[in-house]
């Protein structure tokens, strides 16, 4: 008797402890040793975002469809307004003719001004006057009556010199030249008409005048 107990005792230790409450099923190994794999977890807000983005697809695809379809409205131009006619019997033109009486007097003819006459090249109120200075190397200056009777003055000017112009007559009075040198002889005349009426020789200073007046020259 006592043998079968010990027996039954042995048999139940044997026996593989019952699991506790709360024990997670995840972690369950069983007798071999295998452990179970772990549960899969599915990502569930994928579904939510990829509707979202369908509807905004959506609404951009109708937007697009819309802002085209205003633009062919605009582009479209309104058919021309009828133009309207005019009945050609309704409208009439009248015609005015005026006739003007003929005179019984001849008219005038008007003749054209007379055309202006040329002036003269040389006129017959002037004379021609040639002033000349004879000598060598440069005058400082020399001083002529010019034509008009206008006082003309150039400077540095190389000898021999000559100058042509046209004086009132009598030219004579009014012809005058004057020289200044750096102290070198010169001769200057005066010639009115291809006539000589005047020449003079100096130094320095030397002055041609009109015909009646003695000429001055001015020795260095």
């Amino acid at each position: 008797m006592t043998g079968s107990r010990d027996d039954g005792l042995d048999a139940t230790k044997k026996l593989p402890a019952m699991p506790t409450a709360g024990y997670q099923t995840d972690a369950f190994t069983d007798p071999y040793g295998v452990t179970a794999p772990p549960k899969v977890r599915r990502h569930k807000w994928l579904f939510p975002l990829a509707g979202a983005v369908l509807i905004l697809a959506l609404c951009s695809v109708i937007a697009l469809v819309i802002v085209n379809s205003s633009e062919q409205q605009t582009l479209v131009a309104p058919p021309p307004l009828p133009v309207p006619t005019q009945d050609p019997m309704s409208s009439s033109t009248t015609v005015t003719t005026t006739t003007t009486p003929e005179s019984s007097e001849p008219s005038e003819a008007v003749s054209p001004p007379a055309a202006a006459a040329p002036p003269d090249a040389e006129s017959g109120d002037t004379e021609a006057v040639l002033y000349a200075v004879i000598g060598k190397g440069r005058a400082v200056s020399i001083t002529y009556v010019d034509t008009g009777g206008v006082l003309q003055t150039e400077f540095n000017v190389p000898l021999p010199w000559t100058k042509e112009v046209q004086l009132n007559r009598p030219a004579a009075r009014s012809a005058s030249v004057s020289i200044v040198n750096a102290g070198r002889g010169i001769a200057c005349t005066i010639s009115v008409d291809g006539t000589q009426i005047q020449q003079r020789e100096g130094a320095g200073l030397t002055v041609c005048r009109q015909a009646g007046k003695r000429g001055r020259g001015h020795g260095a």
